[in-house]
């Protein structure tokens, strides 16, 4: 049987790797080389050494060999394959959309594998989280919705889709922190009494704090509550003038994930009228 060596198993781009072929015992054999890739059978080249035991490749692929000598020509059994990839220089970085520091089970998110100068190459694209392969998307961009299984450290390597065995290196991970609980809303007024004429302010947070917009509801005694509006965009603050019972909650992304509700704050207007 052929045994095939490779000196790398990696072609930086421009580079080359030696294969060696060998059958034990020695004496008397020359070899033939076989190529194949994700789409083709194995095909046959030569090479210039008459022996042909050792080799240089430029292109990646999966290989192997086998050796013939006498005449008629008999022939070892062929070696095991190997691949031989290109790796290209190309730095690679993972990006991720939005960019808060701590999600929430059921909010959405686009990972995007980055390559720096790839120009317009094609790319197929995989994913690692903790090091086990979990996605592979033909284009850079992966969005998905996050539970609490999908903490963890992330990382991208793509491949041409017009050589699978061009890639690129491993960018560096990135941690992904997703929490299951949902969040609450919490809502702070600067008094709970408005005097006639007068207005208060109401606050509303969500921990943590990033990305949050606020919707904002009053009811009275008699009524249901009532999503009203406010000209800050944000609307992390509003100040009231009228009476009534309020309570806000946090929306962030696209789709849309909502906190959990604040506990409801009654806001009553104080009359100025001396009683007796």
């Amino acid at each position: 049987m052929a045994t095939l060596t490779a000196g790398s198993t990696t072609i930086p781009v421009g580079g080359s790797v030696i294969l060696s072929c060998s059958v034990e015992p020695s004496a008397g054999w020359k070899y033939r080389w076989f190529r194949r890739t994700s789409v083709t059978s194995f095909v046959e080249f030569n090479t210039n050494n008459e022996e042909n035991r050792e080799i240089t490749v430029t292109q990646g692929g999966i290989y192997k060999c086998d050796g013939k000598r006498g005449n008629p020509s008999f022939y070892s059994h062929s070696s095991h394959e190997n691949i031989i990839e290109i790796m290209f220089s190309n730095k690679v970085f993972v990006t991720r959309q939005p960019n808060w520091p701590q999600m929430f089970s059921g909010e959405s998110i686009t990972l995007t594998c980055e390559v720096q100068g790839g120009g317009t190459t094609e790319w197929t694209c995989e994913w690692r989280r903790s090091g086990s392969i979990i996605h592979k998307t033909d284009s850079k961009d992966w969005t998905f919705i996050v539970s609490e299984s999908s903490s963890g450290n992330y990382m991208c390597q793509c491949r041409s889709r017009d050589d699978w065995y061009s890639s690129t290196q491993r960018s560096e991970t990135i941690r992904l922190s997703v929490s299951r609980d949902k969040p609450g809303a919490k809502l702070t007024a600067g008094s709970s009494t408005i005097p006639v004429g007068g207005s208060v302010t109401l606050s509303c947070s969500v921990e943590p704090s990033a990305g949050w917009k606020y919707k904002w509801f009053r009811r009275t005694s008699d009524s249901s509550f009532v999503e009203f509006s406010r000209n800050n965009e944000e609307n992390r603050e509003i100040t009231v003038t009228q009476g009534g019972i309020y309570k806000c909650d946090g929306k962030r992304g696209n789709p849309s994930f909502y906190s959990h509700s604040s506990l409801e704050n009654i806001i009553e207007i104080m009359f100025s009228n001396k009683v007796l």
